[in-house]
């Protein structure tokens, strides 16, 4: 069952199973909400970049560095 914003109405006496099923709908609401929140900007799956860099940096470090950033970015951009 949907949840429906307007029920219970003002007045009306409730039952049980209906407002079993409005909790349930908001439960299944907030858990698509958490499902969809978690790999956006604010929860990016990304771990630490961790690298050495040498001096000057090599080829290879910069483009490291950029794949992260870019993964990142695109991971922002979903949002």
């Amino acid at each position: 069952m949907p949840y429906d914003p307007t029920y219970p109405a003002d007045g009306i006496l409730i039952r049980a199973v209906e407002m079993r099923n409005q909790l349930n709908a908001l439960n299944d609401r907030l858990t698509a909400l958490e499902a969809a929140l978690a790999n956006t900007a604010l929860n990016p799956n990304l771990s630490q970049l961790s690298i050495a860099l040498s001096e000057p940096p090599a080829r290879a470090e910069v483009q490291q560095m950029l794949d992260f950033l870019n993964t990142l970015l695109n991971q922002i951009t979903r949002v």
